[in-house]
């Protein structure tokens, strides 16, 4: 359904421009929003902002600084409420944002709507970030009418060709634009004996060459150049081993990239070839700066004579060459400064908007003087585009699949409805138990309450995939403060979020309060709290954490299955205690055929789930690689819930690794699991009938994981081994095939429902 009709022309907020895109990007999708923002206000554009949470970005993180220095300085206006837009045109920047977070848009009224494709739909590893057919339909059915794509240069106009209708396709390239004149630094005096040769990228092994051969080539080890590196050489290092004593590396943002193209003589960039390199963002940036960039000739087609190109073997001689050779040195900075004048220049962005929509609204405006980047809040919002926004995990980044989820919903402004906000507060913790508990509270709250979350965990962007606004607040850990000055920083972040939203409840999840609490309960003393606290914690420890129950005017334990084995402090303690809490209940689970679909295996091998976080899956004397093997030994396929293998585990053809959240929507897809027994995977494998092998994780700090797989064990629901060998996995794992089916349906007699409904009813029935 469009969202542009309904929008009149009284009610909708006008502009020429309306960015569309993950504002918290920190590379070259970002930085190229900031330079169209800038181009734009320049000719007499007016801009508008609106953010929305993507898949890709891997960590929490505000928005970009350079773009929220636009903002302050008055060039574009960040939107800050789900308003209503009308826009001459719609630029839409990643397509994958669109894909996965079409549903955050407000209401929008575009003329025009471009997306720009600034990235091949696949990964190196044929990972699939965007699917451009379905993309192409979200946004006619989003916007009203058939969209334009905009690639950024040739290599990703080749790979979108025939994925999306013919005549959608712009006929030139929407490339990056660039500041010239800023860029430019003047280089002057007697160089050194040997080139300074430079690189600026991330530190990802695909924007590395792939193989020792080709990187000693065109970044030479034996010091006879001085090798200078911004953004930090880990994939170089793993390559040779060692990074040589001629190689300067700089971690990301230990300067700025202005400075560093400065003290360069050359920029030499060569990347894995199956890497398909959309743009180069630092290309643009060393050729403004008046290096000459040397280059593989994929990207001729692109930068043309503002580069040198060669092949890795002929590196060495072109760079050689035009050191020796001061007039020939010269003559290709002139030559490439005019090249990016004319194509990569602020008249060339500015050019291809009126093309599109006509002359500016607005008169030009002189452009003020730059002012400095704003400093991150203390707290990052994961929803409200506000200049503090944050997000991810993702695919993110955190690897998780961003799709729809059972009883998703939009988030309300809490300030414009009579709902009362409840803030559910989650501590870091070592998975993501806290947040999901909270989670499976919030969803199961009624139509007249607004969840609102803080959480300490680099999890929170999944909060915002549910639908609810989320703020990431760095744990001590993080942070590297001291346990003082951490205490007094969370009490003053929360205090910031209680004053904003004016929650009637708080609820903090975690099995430690923080010291903070009490100072927030003193400045809102109209607020109930509720400390959410599991059970299960190691026998003898733990018993001065029970004293801050009187913080609390409810303190609420999710039950445990294995209850009958807790031999821990909380066991006894006063607390109203609800059923075992699951995210999903049975009803919300894909059946098997649909849960196979959408993990991408086969639809009738047997299929087992080992999920134990990181791990070799190729070495035997690792848990995760001997569950694979036993696995394997048995016909079974295996999918595996971490994408961090270990360096040197290479590739496994048996096994297919699953980002999903929440994975247990598709556990029907699973004959037999291998998993640790952590609170979440242990309800959820057992009530949703899984047969597993638990192997508890000793090295938790409080959670007593070997009773809980103890208990399973013995009441013969699952089996359980404190060590995974082949020889030990084997026989249980077959006849977990054999009648794990059986077993795991005793789970029933064990299991009072889920406790999450519950539990929201006694959060919400302390709202005045």
């Amino acid at each position: 359904m469009a969202l542009s009709s309904p929008v009149s022309e009284t009610d909708a907020r006008a502009v020429d421009v309306l960015d569309v895109s993950d504002l918290r990007f920190a590379g070259g999708t970002a930085h190229s929003i900031a330079e169209e923002v800038k181009a734009q206000h320049a000719a007499g554009f007016s801009t508008a902002l609106l953010h929305l949470n993507g898949p890709l970005v891997a960590k929490v993180s505000p928005v970009n600084a350079q773009i929220r220095a636009e903002v302050e300085q008055g060039h574009a206006e960040l939107l800050l409420r789900p308003e209503h837009v009308r826009a001459r045109v719609a630029v839409v920047r990643h397509p994958a944002v669109l894909e996965k977070a079409a549903g955050q848009l407000p209401p929008v009224q575009a003329d025009h709507v471009v997306i720009v494709a600034n990235a091949a739909p696949h990964d190196i590893d044929g990972h699939e970030h965007y699917r451009p057919e379905h993309v192409h339909r979200i946004a006619r059915e989003r916007f009203g009418h058939e969209p334009l794509w905009a690639p950024i240069g040739p290599q990703v106009r080749e790979s979108i060709t025939g994925r999306v209708p013919p005549a959608s396709l712009l006929d030139s390239d929407w490339v990056n634009i660039i500041d010239v004149d800023a860029w430019r630094h003047e280089r002057r005096g007697p160089r050194g004996a040997r080139p300074i040769v430079g690189r600026h990228s991330r530190s990802s092994a695909q924007k590395w060459p792939r193989d020792a051969e080709t990187l000693r080539a065109v970044y030479p080890v034996d010091g006879s150049w001085t090798i200078r590196v911004l953004g930090g050489a880990e994939p170089a290092e793993a390559l040779l081993g060692t990074l040589p004593d001629s190689w300067e590396v700089y971690e990301f943002g230990a300067m700025s990239p202005k400075e560093f193209l400065g003290g360069l003589d050359f920029f030499v960039y060569f990347h894995d070839p199956r890497w398909v390199e959309a743009f180069g963002r630092t290309i643009l940036e060393a050729i403004a700066s008046g290096v000459p960039a040397v280059l593989p000739t994929v990207f001729k087609p692109l930068f043309g004579e503002a580069a040198v190109y060669a092949e890795p073997k002929d590196v060495r001689r072109v760079i050689d060459r035009l050191y020796a050779d001061q007039a020939a040195y010269d003559a290709q900075v002139a030559r490439a400064t005019e090249v990016v004048r004319g194509r990569f220049g602020y008249e060339a962005h500015v050019a291809r908007l009126t093309d599109l929509i006509g002359a500016p609204s607005g008169p030009p405006a002189a452009s003020p003087a730059p002012a400095p980047a704003p400093a991150s809040s203390p707290v990052q919002t994961s929803s409200s585009p506000v200049p503090e926004t944050s997000s991810g995990a993702g695919q993110d980044g955190t690897g998780q699949d961003r799709g729809d989820h059972p009883a998703a919903r939009p988030p309300v402004p809490p300030a414009e409805t009579a709902q009362a906000s409840v803030l559910f507060v989650s501590s870091n913790g070592s998975g993501m138990g806290h947040l999901t508990r909270l989670l499976a509270y919030a969803l199961r709250t009624g139509a007249d309450v607004a969840p609102y979350f803080v959480s300490l965990s680099q999890a929170a962007p999944v909060v915002s995939t549910f639908g609810y606004p989320c703020e990431y607040l760095p744990s001590m850990t993080a942070t590297g403060l001291a346990p003082g000055r951490w205490h007094a920083y969370f009490a003053e972040c929360m205090a910031q979020v209680m004053d904003r939203i004016r929650p009637a409840v708080v609820v903090f999840d975690g099995t430690w309060p923080y010291e903070g609490i009490p100072a927030v309960q003193e400045t809102f003393p109209e607020v109930r709290w509720v400390w959410s606290r599991r059970g299960m914690w190691k026998p003898g420890q733990g018993a001065d954490r029970l004293e801050k129950a009187a913080w609390f005017d409810l303190v609420l334990e999710p039950g445990d299955l294995a209850s009958p084995a807790d031999r821990g402090v909380t066991g006894k303690a006063a607390a109203e205690r609800v059923g075992p809490i699951t995210l999903l209940d049975t009803d919300e689970l894909d059946v098997r055929d649909k849960a196979r679909a959408a993990l991408g295996v086969e639809p009738d091998a047997p299929l087992a789930l080992v999920s134990l976080g990181a791990g070799n899956i190729n070495d035997t004397s690792d848990d995760v690689g001997a569950s694979i093997a036993a696995l394997r030994n048995l016909g079974v396929q295996v999918c595996i819930t971490k994408p961090e293998i270990a360096a040197g585990g290479g590739v496994h053809s048996g096994v297919h690794v699953v980002r999903a959240y929440p994975l247990s929507r598709y556990y029907r897809a699973f004959d037999v699991a291998v998993s640790a027994s952590g609170y979440n995977s242990f309800h959820e494998l057992l009530r949703f009938g899984v047969p597993t092998l638990f192997v508890p994780n000793l090295q938790t700090a409080l959670d007593d994981q070997r009773a809980r797989a103890g208990f399973a064990a013995e009441k013969g629901l699952a089996h359980q081994v404190t060590t995974v060998t082949v020889e030990s996995a084997e026989p249980l794992l077959a006849d977990l095939l054999a009648r794990g089916t059986e077993m795991v349906s005793q789970v029933a007699q064990f299991d009072p429902g889920n406790g999450a409904a519950d539990a929201a009813m006694r959060i919400t029935d302390l709202i005045r």
